[in-house]
């Protein structure tokens, strides 16, 4: 739904995001308060509201959109592209700033040092970037995308006037402490680390880049990036039966479980079940590790009314389970299986495009063994 533009003058990027904390309150809640009217619908409605306005920065990206476009985007992934170009165009836009080889780059070859920069930093695992380290980024990028050779010695001074440019026009970038740089904002890094694989700014083939993506999943840093590059995907079909594959192999390693995987199985599919079997098995493990039954209620709105019924079935469940004996190390194991098929659930909730039936069987299969995932086999 497109709401009515502002007539307020442009917003000052300058002006309102490098002000100290107590300042970006006050231009926080006085923004949002001006746009009361045309915006409480969509703060109630929109999940990517609801995160943005917790963080200053993020606002401001989400009132640059909004102040050009009149419209709110309806996920993450769009705001942050949106608001990025809007970003980058404005600062091209700004006289007696920064040096003239970075003001000669075009929007995509700025979003493309960006994102190499992320993607190279995420893959060292390096939030905060020393500057020797940033300007050999710089450097590397500067020489893949040259279109003749460019001597190792003038790329070198290039990519340090570069770096004066971002600290002086950026603020998606700056420099945290003498000498260490990072991304103002963690979602920045991530989004950007997520544009390099689907662009073809990490310089590799996509599926070889995917397939390495996938392999990280063990590490929880990751998973915000599995599931942005999901909804960036023309199609994340690949993406995401690569991730059930990862998820099937992991819990098949688990022997300790391998005898409570098999009762959940058969009891998910037992005539005595009303709910979506993928749902009950999801509120199960919910139950058994004490968390918010998030996936389950998404799965299947009769049981996440039942739960906030507090139903009697739902917690003749729960009890059950409760008699269930688990030792650290294999809730330690569940927590993990969990948090990888959550992955792959907001990948799915999240994909800009996904083949009907392929979505259906992994929702079907979510927390199931690899045995009953005929389509995926055939698909992978």
């Amino acid at each position: 739904m497109v709401l009515n533009k502002s007539s307020e003058p442009a917003l000052n990027i300058k002006k309102n995001i490098k002000v100290d904390a107590q300042s970006q309150v006050k231009f926080k809640y006085s923004w949002l308060s001006n746009k009361k009217n045309a915006l409480s619908f969509k703060v109630q409605e929109t999940e990517t509201v609801q995160q943005i306005i917790r963080n200053p920065l993020l606002l401001t990206l989400l009132r640059l959109v909004f102040e050009e476009t009149g419209e709110i985007p309806p996920s993450r992934v769009q705001l942050y592209d949106a608001g990025l170009k809007i970003f980058l165009r404005q600062w091209d836009h700004t006289k007696d700033v920064g040096d003239e080889t970075y003001k000669k780059m075009t929007l995509n070859q700025k979003e493309g040092l960006l994102s190499y920069v992320a993607w190279m930093s995420y893959v060292d695992g390096e939030h905060f970037i020393k500057q020797q380290q940033l300007e050999q980024y710089i450097t590397k990028y500067i020489q893949k995308i040259s279109i003749n050779k460019i001597q190792p010695e003038f790329a070198i001074r290039q990519s340090k006037q570069i770096l004066q440019s971002i600290q002086v026009q950026h603020s998606l970038f700056s420099e945290w402490t003498p000498g260490i740089y990072a991304f103002s904002v963690l979602s920045f890094h991530e989004y950007f680390a997520a544009k390099a694989i689907v662009e073809g700014y990490t310089f590799k083939e996509i599926e070889q880049t995917l397939k390495y993506l996938v392999d990280q999943l063990t590490e929880s840093r990751w998973y915000q990036i599995g599931i942005l590059v999901a909804a960036m995907l023309p199609n994340a079909d690949y993406l995401l039966i690569l991730i059930k594959q990862k998820i099937d192999v992991f819990i098949k390693e688990k022997l300790t479980l391998q005898p409570f995987l098999k009762w959940l199985e058969q009891k998910s599919f037992s005539v005595n079940n009303v709910y979506n079997p993928a749902a009950f098995r999801a509120f199960c493990i919910e139950c058994i590790l004490e968390i918010e039954a998030e996936i389950s209620c998404n799965l299947d709105n009769s049981l996440s009314t039942d739960l906030a019924a507090n139903s009697t079935q739902l917690n003749n469940i729960a009890s059950e389970l409760q008699k269930c004996r688990f030792s650290d190390s294999q809730k330690l194991v569940l927590q993990q299986y969990y948090e990888l098929s959550r992955v792959l659930f907001e990948g799915m909730e999240n994909a800009g495009n996904l083949t009907d039936s392929i979505q259906e069987e992994l929702k079907q299969t979510l927390f199931l063994s690899a045995e009953f995932s005929s389509v995926l086999e055939v698909s992978a």
